[in-house]
């Protein structure tokens, strides 16, 4: 049976979350490493083709179609000739190739391509081929960080660590010593088990007798968590990689994962989120992580539940009060939970000792 721990400061929110066992999944905003959850996007293209759909991108999004302060007159002009480029296969092509040159060529020499370096790319291009429109840059910025919002910064995770000992630990995310760490006990390995709870049909007879009985149908069900590796670069995805998904935003499909093909983007993004850099090691930490390729979600739609049955024991820091270890008793208590509570002890080294914690009315 695996174990995993989860550090909790000392706040009112705790004692909610115990007492209605639940799982808190934060948004990258919300995380200590600030790369967190926001992967970067880098341009390395395999094939020339590819290649069309970064020229898709900065035809679109050039094509001036909303007011602007450019006059009526300067704004047709250019989209006439945008348009013209664009349907130009000899003109295309050239700028393909070209763009694609130069994308092995800095590849060979940097070995990553970032944003920067494609609007470089690009000016270049087009001033060699004499493009006669004008390129807004910025719209081809501003569009591509609208997409990494949505599709990388828009996802979420809820923390677990393979330790409960390590004084540091204790310090970053309990309270300074004055929180809690969760222990859970997991069945099947790489799995961890959420509640999922029906609505409460309405019955508008049984509501008005004094004491009437309802039914509200449960489910538990098992999804993914991953272990965290550490490695020595911040993870990114690559463009044309995403390219179907940054190309198909309002695709319903998409959007609930229902269908075959996005899954793997969203197996690709939690493999990116489950990786963090070298510093962090020391946390040996797992993640369970939901993929939005929707609109982003308030706090109070990333809350789950997990079953009562998977939480085994608790661990108060050093610095717990004793009247809050009190309160986290009788909760169980009530919940008829038999749960083991340890206190922390400190050692002379960096990991921590644990005892039994005995109630004392």
């Amino acid at each position: 049976m695996m174990k995993l721990f989860k550090y909790r400061p000392l706040s009112e929110f705790l004692f909610k979350e115990l007492f209605y066992q639940e799982l808190y999944f934060a948004s990258y905003k919300e995380l200590n490493d600030p790369l967190d959850l926001s992967a970067r996007i880098e341009f390395t293209a395999e094939k020339e083709d590819q290649i069309e759909y970064l020229i898709w991108v900065l035809f679109k999004t050039n094509l001036t179609i909303s007011e602007t302060n450019i006059s009526d007159f300067d704004k047709d002009n250019n989209n006439n000739k945008l348009i013209s480029f664009y349907k130009n296969h000899t003109v295309i092509n050239a700028f393909k190739r070209s763009i694609y040159d130069k994308l092995v060529m800095f590849k060979a020499k940097e070995n990553l391509i970032w944003l920067d370096n494609i609007e470089t790319i690009l000016v270049d291009t087009s001033k060699e081929l004499n493009l006669d429109f004008r390129l807004n840059f910025t719209d081809f910025k501003n569009e591509l960080q609208r997409l990494t919002q949505k599709f990388l910064e828009n996802s979420y995770t809820t923390c677990f660590s393979a330790t409960n000992n390590d004084f540091l630990m204790w310090s970053h995310y309990a309270s300074k010593h004055s929180g809690i760490c969760l222990e859970f006990s997991i069945e099947h390995s790489g799995l961890f088990p959420y509640v999922k709870k029906g609505h409460r049909k309405a019955d508008q007879d049984n509501y008005l007798q004094r004491i009437s009985k309802w039914e509200v149908n449960e489910a538990i069900y098992w999804d993914r968590i991953r272990e965290v590796s550490y490695q020595d670069e911040q993870p990114f995805i690559n463009f044309f990689d995403f390219s179907p998904v940054f190309d198909n935003e309002l695709d319903c499909d998409l959007i609930g994962l229902s269908k075959g093909w996005t899954h793997g983007f969203a197996h690709e993004l939690e493999m990116v989120f489950s990786t963090k850099t070298k510093p962090w090691k020391y946390e040996n930490e797992w993640r369970a992580i939901e993929i939005n390729f929707g609109e982003p979600k308030h706090p109070e739609e990333r809350i789950r539940h997990y079953p009562i049955e998977v939480l085994s024991s608790i661990y108060f820091g050093i610095r717990t009060p004793e009247d809050v270890k009190k309160r986290i008793h009788d909760i169980f208590k009530q919940h008829r939970k038999a749960i083991i509570l340890y206190d922390c002890k400190p050692t002379n080294g960096r990991e921590l000792n644990f005892e039994i914690w005995e109630n004392y009315d």
